[in-house]
């Protein structure tokens, strides 16, 4: 259901994790890397346990999400799916962030963000992952097709 187009922003956009609680009160968490499964079914956002109680909470209420990622030029998707789990990161995700955050600070330090300012936002190690089940994806890029779902005949 990952459509392969939007492989690229998931890999290196800005990432923000949304949920929203059974009376529609909504919270989210910037992401600091994401694993794409094998099967490109589920989505696994790499985020800070500390910054994400209220996020932690909505899930166990309502389980829908909404994560919209980003490229700083102009690209971007929103996924919507159902909660399947949280886990403490292992090894191979932190590399996975390590290599996101690094990538990050060189592009937003590139076009004038102070190293300083960068660091304060993605030079901080995420230690909790959560996952998704993808069941629809919409084209955020600003332009005619925003909006669009990507259907299942689109994702190649």
């Amino acid at each position: 259901m990952i459509p392969d187009l939007t492989i690229n922003a998931l890999q290196e956009g800005l990432g923000h994790f949304g949920v929203s609680s059974k009376n529609n009160k909504t919270v989210h968490v910037d992401t600091l890397g994401v694993k794409i499964s094998n099967t490109k079914s589920t989505l696994t956002c790499f985020v800070i346990n500390d910054e994400c109680n209220k996020v932690l909470q909505y899930l166990s209420e309502s389980g829908r999400v909404s994560f919209f990622v980003g490229m700083i030029s102009h690209e971007a998707y929103n996924f919507k799916g159902q909660f399947v789990s949280s886990e403490k990161l292992n090894n191979e995700d932190l590399k996975i962030s390590e290599n996101y955050r690094n990538n990050v600070i060189n592009v937003i330090t590139s076009v004038g963000l102070s190293k300083d300012s960068a660091f304060d936002k993605f030079g901080k190690v995420p230690d909790l992952g959560i996952t998704f089940r993808v069941d629809k994806v919409y084209i955020q890029t600003p332009g005619p097709d925003a909006g669009k779902e990507i259907t299942n005949s689109e994702t190649k």
